[in-house]
């Protein structure tokens, strides 16, 4: 049974580690679309199960996938297996990791907040784990940092996507906000640095078999520790987490830390993130077709301003981000 068309170039490379592999014999189903151009086609027959990950082989970040995977998978166990990849195919099949993200989960209104608490503590013991990793152990992931620049590009995408075109607040974009958000990246950049995933939402956290799993991993890199908590615990997909349980899951992260951790530098990189956040949902609705991401905007807008008044020298991108969320309000 299939809901989907494979091409004959697809069906090959599936037989080439699957040699009984058959259309009419096995299920064939979307599993989902990524927000760039990759999809994912769910393969499976009784209790076996694949997924074919079809993905143009000339993107810069196919080699990273593949070389992330390889050198840290006999390290820890939080990456899927890939069994075949074929870049000039553009495909790759891979270890099915379910149907269960931590976005799925926390959306389930029969667990309890004690259940999403200690999911969360769990998730944030494997981040440790990651974070923990010798720099030595994977040199693709030490090709790329959060650097200045990097931070800056950031706060631009906030500025071009959610200010000016989403919210229509281009004229408070003034020499005060280029000093702050240059203020921002230069603090952001001196912070400590270690392997960082740079999306670690919860979409890209699975949870199968009573374990974390971690995906969409390409595009990890050095940064600080605390961009990848600060993704985690103020996703805008999770509505669930509260300020109360926020200052909790982070306390909590604090002592897997052993004390060595400040709230200060996760205040600075929560900044920096809901701000690329904010330009990622307000660019993938306005100029890609997804307009389902102008749905998070509000609670990121609502994050960003709660963080935000944690940094009083920062108070003029604070002054922006108001001026966004009453712009929002006033369009309903």
């Amino acid at each position: 049974m299939s809901d989907i068309s494979l091409t004959p170039s697809q069906i090959d490379f599936i037989k080439g580690s699957i040699p009984e592999f058959s259309i009419s014999s096995w299920n064939v189903e979307l599993a989902g679309r990524a927000a760039s151009q990759r999809y994912f086609v769910r393969l499976s027959k009784d209790n076996i199960s694949r997924i074919l990950v079809v993905w143009d082989g000339r993107d810069e970040d196919w080699d990273r996938f593949l070389l992330i995977q390889r050198q840290l998978r006999p390290r820890i166990p939080f990456l899927p297996e890939i069994y075949r990849a074929d870049k000039v195919k553009g495909l790759i099949l891979e270890e099915d990791l379910g149907t269960t993200t931590l976005k799925k989960f926390c959306g389930d209104d029969s667990i309890g907040i004690s259940g999403v608490t200690e999911m969360y503590r769990s998730v944030l013991d494997s981040l440790h784990s990651w974070q923990m990793l010798d720099h030595d152990l994977c040199l693709t992931i030490c090709s790329r940092a959060m650097d200045l620049e990097t931070f800056l590009w950031e706060s631009w995408y906030f500025a071009h996507y959610c200010v000016t075109d989403f919210c229509g607040c281009e004229t408070s974009l003034n020499n005060q906000w280029e000093k702050e958000r240059t203020a921002l990246a230069e603090e952001a950049s001196r912070l400590e640095r270690c392997y960082i995933h740079r999306d670690f939402q919860s979409e890209n956290i699975m949870l199968y078999n009573n374990q974390i799993r971690f995906v969409d991993f390409q595009g990890a890199r050095l940064g600080p520790p605390e961009y990848d908590t600060a993704s985690l615990l103020l996703d805008p997909y999770v509505p669930r987490l509260d300020e109360k349980l926020i200052r909790e899951l982070f306390t909590y992260y604090i002592s897997l830390k052993g004390g060595n951790a400040s709230e200060r530098s996760f205040y600075i990189c929560a900044a920096q993130r809901l701000m690329q956040a904010l330009g990622a949902y307000s660019n993938l609705s306005l100029h890609k077709g997804k307009e389902w991401y102008r749905n998070y905007i509000p609670l990121a807008l609502e994050r960003l301003n709660n963080v935000l008044a944690h940094l009083p020298d920062y108070e003029y991108i604070a002054k922006i981000s108001r001026l966004c969320r009453d712009a929002l309000k006033c369009s309903r």
